[in-house]
Order: C-alpha cells, then structure tokens, then sequence
C-alpha cells in the first residue's frame, strides 16, 4: 500500500465526505428560507431523529431556533447550480428560493416549506441544539418523510446515472456512479 501523509486536522470532516447533501429549509413570521448542508448524521431510529450542523452566523440557525422546525430536502445533480447558490448567498440578502429558481411547497407536518424540485423531503420538529464547536447540532425527530419511487423503495436506487448529489470541497460536487454487493462466504473474482 502506498504511503499515506498526515492531513491537516480540520480536514478530517472531508474525509468523512462526500456525504449526501440537503437544502435545509426554515421559516419565522412567514419568511422562509433554504440553506445548502452537507454536514448530517442519523442519530436513532426509535424515535427517528436526524442531525444537522449549521453555523450560528446563519439565518438557518436562527430561523431553526426560533420556529423548532425544520426540513431536510434532496437535490439531484439538475439542481447543482441552485445548490450552490444556496451555499454561499446568505438568506438576509434576499429570498434564495428565488434566486435559486427554486419552488417553495407546503409540507405535511411543519410549517417550514419544502422544495418542490427535490426528490425526498424529511420533516423534522427541533428536539435540542447542542454547541459542541463552531457549529451548533441541530437534532431534529422525524414527523414524517416522502421519496420519489423512481429513486428510492427502502434504499436509494443508484445506478450509473444516479442523480443524488454529493459534496467534495469548495464548487466541487459528485454523482454516485455505481453500487457494490458484498458476498461473505463466497469466493473473490
């Protein structure tokens, strides 16, 4: 194996990477907002619960804090140039659903909107803020979740062509290309 070098520590959140992204959106006093994340985590399954990390300089944040509801929406490769958009504009300088070219829709449990263009969408009631760093975890229980049939049954459907988006560093994002089975037991080809 080749010889591996030593990496600088705030780095180590881009090895975990390239996770799933999400447009995270919120809404206070009927403005709304939507916000690119990469940083997530499941944290049980009974109840659901979901985590989100996000600064405390972003409207998100506030938004979170302020209304305890959340959604978490799925964006394909199509929405690449929205997603960046929504990464680095802020909220307070204007509707980035807008900007974005995105289409605010009402959800089924919390009053934050989701995006109509996604193809899964999980709905999240705030259950704590924990500061653990520069970042503030948002853990959110699961009210409820809906997926297109095309892209997900009980997992994601990838396949050569698979949509979902994922981020590398800066403006670089990624497709997942292929999925792998494993095989105990069996023989190695």
């Amino acid at each position: 194996m080749a010889e591996k070098r030593a990496v600088e520590p705030r780095l180590a959140a881009r090895i975990l990477e390239p996770g799933p992204l999400v447009l995270v959106t919120s809404l206070y006093r009927a403005q709304h907002n939507v916000m690119t994340a990469g940083w997530l985590l499941p944290l049980g399954f009974d109840p659901p619960r979901i985590g989100v990390a996000i600064h405390p300089g972003r409207l998100t944040h506030e938004f979170i804090s302020r209304s305890e509801a959340f959604a978490l929406n799925v964006p394909t490769i199509d929405l690449l140039n929205a997603v960046h958009r929504c990464g680095i504009e802020s909220g307070r300088d204007g509707d980035k659903f807008l900007t974005a070219g995105l289409t605010p829709t009402d959800a089924a449990e919390v009053e934050a909107p989701l995006v109509e263009e996604c193809v899964a969408h999980i709905e999240c009631g705030l259950v704590e803020r924990l500061s653990l760093a520069d970042h503030d975890l948002f853990v959110g229980e699961v009210l409820a979740v809906s997926a297109l049939d095309e892209l997900f049954s009980d997992r994601w459907l990838i396949d050569a062509d698979s949509p979902l988006l994922h981020h590398i560093a800066a403006d670089q994002y990624a497709g997942l290309g292929k999925t792998y089975t494993a095989r105990l037991g069996e023989e190695e080809e």
